[in-house]
């Protein structure tokens, strides 16, 4: 549409205040949408901060993180990387703990690393669920090492069933069951926790599967 020059008397004819609302109108439109779409987009960026804020605080403090290297709680190689190779085929679980790569220190919360321990323990490959094989290696399983119940550590093993054991109130995990609580005193799955293997070296590849220790009410 072609703009009308102003008459000499400087008063607007019809047609160009028609013009000139139109052209408001088409002004107001493109710069509500625009803020619209501003505010829109802050909004999200707010929400999507506070979700991440919101998922950090369900979990507990001190937990495993990816790329953590898991070192030897104890025996002759006791600070060092575990290594597939260590872990023995149906053997008794090795505990170790959870290491900021950056720090060579274990993960801790107040001075205490319990909630960086887990559990290795290593069976046939063929032995566990599909549905589990993509966070392990090799064969090999890895487990918080807290007792979900009183959070106890996990310092027992039941040979026979192949069972992690709590020493305070016998309560029970199965390791090939997603650490279902099978026995003794009743409580939570136990957390499993997604690894790989780097150069050989047993790494954090994901976060725990559940809270790590005891879940208070939230």
């Amino acid at each position: 549409m072609q703009i009308h020059k102003h008459k000499s008397n400087g008063i607007l004819s019809g047609e160009d205040l028609g013009f000139m609302q139109l052209k408001f109108s088409r002004d107001r439109r493109d710069m509500l949408k625009t803020t619209g779409t501003l505010v829109g987009a802050a909004a999200l960026a707010s929400v999507g901060d506070s979700l991440n804020a919101f998922a950090q605080a369900k979990q507990a403090p001190g937990v495993p993180v990816v790329g953590d290297s898991l070192n030897y709680v104890d025996g002759p190689k006791k600070g060092q990387a575990a290594a597939v190779a260590d872990i023995v085929v149906d053997a008794a679980p090795v505990t170790a703990v959870a290491t900021d790569p950056a720090t060579g220190q274990p993960r801790r919360n107040e001075g205490e690393s319990d909630n960086a321990t887990v559990l290795l323990y290593r069976v046939d490959p063929f032995k566990i669920r599909s549905d589990m094989q993509r966070d392990t290696v090799q064969g090999i399983l890895c487990y918080s090492a807290v007792c979900t119940h009183m959070g106890c550590m996990l310092s027992d093993w039941d040979a026979p069933t192949k069972c992690f054991m709590c020493p305070c109130h016998d309560a029970t995990f199965d390791p090939l069951q997603d650490g279902e609580n099978l026995a003794g005193a009743t409580s939570r799955t136990l957390p499993s926790i997604p690894i790989k293997a780097v150069d050989g070296k047993l790494v954090v590849a994901g976060e725990p599967s559940g809270y790590v220790g005891v879940k208070g009410v939230s």
